[in-house]
């Protein structure tokens, strides 16, 4: 056996996920955090930590490509979004690293909370590890910086989310165009300007304003299908239902505002929507009742 230092990696990966979306509009690229610590040595062990029911499945077979397991941790409770016990699930796996794997010198923690904080000063004060602290700038506790050797912030280098999102290759990374934007991040600006114009939506109303020639968005059938289903999935489109006026019950779409994916299209310029009879006003949202 060889007696080479090793590299613990830990992701949390929610925070480091919306972190990067709130602050760059981007996603998390599994293979750049690889890369970013194996900078310290050989990596022995590499988890990341997240409820992946909230997430794109994707993001499960990109973290096993890159060589990081996942570690699925469910919510602590179905009334707080975005919230798990991931980061317990975490502090024990290193604590466990710790005392099991003595070859471990550097832990990186890929993070910004300070729930770590104890943890960071124990690993280097009790069992002299180097601990570097990889979070996303802005998003990062300057008390977690300080317990640590090191800080080796994740910065905007990672490809826009909708390469991520549609398993693209992660290299080469072309720009995108000035004023381009994801198909995903498009699609939401469409839907936060019809939140905020229309009493109320539906899937078929918001295909049908996607597919208009007016918006000029140039997307196909199955495309926005497909986008919408996948904002479903992730909880951002919610369904409800809505008695109308004249007693059918239509099965409506409700935004969630508060959702860090919608934050971050909402934070971007907006195109300029245009109307159309063709695509419907308030009284076609009412016979609008797509699945």
């Amino acid at each position: 056996m060889s007696n080479q230092l090793e590299v613990g990696l830990f992701v949390d990966f929610e925070n480091i996920r919306y972190s990067l979306l709130n602050h760059f509009g981007q996603e998390p690229d599994p293979v750049l955090l690889m890369e970013k610590a194996r900078k310290y040595g050989p990596v022995a062990v590499a988890y990341a930590y997240a409820d992946f029911t909230q997430h794109p499945a994707i993001f499960r077979r990109k973290l096993e490509v890159a060589g990081i397991t996942p570690r699925d941790v469910p919510r602590r409770s179905p009334d707080v979004e975005h919230k798990s016990s991931a980061d317990m699930a975490m502090l024990m796996d290193i604590i466990d690293c710790l005392l099991d794997r003595p070859n471990v010198s550097t832990l990186v923690l890929m993070t910004g909370d300070s729930d770590f904080i104890r943890v960071t000063a124990r690993a280097r004060h009790r069992f002299g590890k180097q601990v570097v602290i990889a979070g996303v700038p802005g998003s990062v506790s300057g008390d977690l910086v300080e317990s640590a050797d090191l800080y080796d912030p994740l910065r905007d280098d990672h490809p826009p989310a909708a390469q991520i999102a549609t398993g693209a290759a992660s290299t080469p990374r072309v720009p995108a165009a000035e004023g381009v934007t994801p198909d995903d991040t498009r699609l939401l600006q469409l839907i936060l300007w019809l939140n905020e114009n229309r009493p109320y939506m539906t899937f078929g109303f918001i295909r049908s304003h996607a597919l208009s020639p007016h918006h000029k968005m140039g997307f196909s059938e199955d495309q926005v299908t497909d986008l919408l289903s996948d904002l479903k999935d992730r909880a951002i489109l919610i369904e409800s239902q809505l008695e109308s006026d004249d007693g059918r019950s239509l099965r409506t779409l409700e935004l969630d505002v508060a959702h860090p994916d919608v934050v971050a299209a909402a934070a971007l310029e907006r195109p300029n929507f245009e109307e159309s009879t063709a695509s419907g006003g308030r009284g076609q949202a009412a016979t609008s009742t797509g699945g």
